[in-house]
């Protein structure tokens, strides 16, 4: 039985030499390549294995150092974080090599723009450094929230502005006629203001007098006298009053008090600056 088991490995082994020469066989001209290969790295190798130790016996310490900032923290975190960032850091790198362009490409014209314009920014430096301007932007940076504050207003305003004009316009198209008499008035108070020698003050003052006596007109005390009497001079067929009609009537209370009241009016309307001399 185990005579039979080493007969078949014996021949299995036979088979598999016969297939590996076969393979052999075939390929060679590969296998001389590889080892005509091998044989010229390890000539290679033989000449720099000496200078190989004595570059790393030399940077030992560079080497260990940079070992560990390798292996620092770090380190470690900003490379994740590149790594993460792949995708952004190309992105930049891209932009950067456009802008690199560009700045190659508009360095001379600026300075062929700087050199036309050399005596005009000359000047501006002058404006800039005087100490006006400088005292200028001061107050500008002193008053920066003011200034934002006036522009919002002045953004604010302008948008009134602009949905009010609308409106104003068409006010003013519905009101030209009474537009065009309000001009007429104010162009005849001007003729006339040109023509007679008014004093606006004088004429002032008179108003604010119309206006006090206007008040004074509007007293419901002074109403009711001037409904009274009204009432009295419009009544139907009066009673007619003789002398001694009249002696009587001057001891009514009413009477006395009427002739009071004229009497005070009488005397205030003499007391007054009627212009006579």
């Amino acid at each position: 039985m185990a005579s039979d088991e080493n007969t078949a490995d014996t021949t299995v082994a036979i088979e598999d030499d016969r297939e590996l020469a076969r393979v052999v066989e075939e390929n060679d001209a590969e296998l001389a390549e590889l080892l005509r290969l091998l044989l010229t790295a390890e000539d290679l190798a033989g000449d720099l294995t000496p200078e190989l130790r004595e570059a790393v016996h030399e940077n030992r310490e560079p080497l260990g150092e940079l070992r560990l900032a390798f292996e620092r923290e770090e380190t470690l975190t900003l490379l994740t974080k590149v790594g993460n960032e792949a995708d952004t850091l190309v992105e930049l790198l891209d932009i950067l090599a456009v802008s690199k362009d560009l700045t190659d490409d508009l360095v001379p014209e600026l300075l062929v723009a700087v050199r036309e314009n050399r005596e005009t920014v000359e000047r501006l430096r002058g404006s800039l450094e005087d100490e006006q301007t400088l005292i200028l932007l001061e107050r500008l940076g002193d008053n920066a929230e003011t200034l934002t504050e006036l522009l919002d207003l002045l953004d604010a305003t302008h948008d009134l502005a602009t949905e009010l004009t609308p409106e104003l316009q068409e006010v003013a198209q519905d009101n030209r006629d009474l537009i065009r008499e309000f001009r007429m008035a104010v162009a005849g108070f001007s003729d006339v203001h040109g023509e007679q020698d008014v004093d606006m003050y004088q004429l002032g003052r008179n108003a604010g007098n119309m206006v006090t006596t206007m008040e004074t007109l509007g007293d419901p005390v002074v109403t009711d006298a001037v409904d009274a009497t009204v009432e009295g001079f419009t009544q139907e067929d009066p009673k007619p009053v003789g002398f001694f009609g009249l002696i009587g009537a001057l001891f009514d209370a009413d009477v006395r008090r009427a002739l009071g009241r004229l009497v005070a009016a009488l005397r205030a309307l003499g007391q007054a600056d009627l212009g006579e001399d």
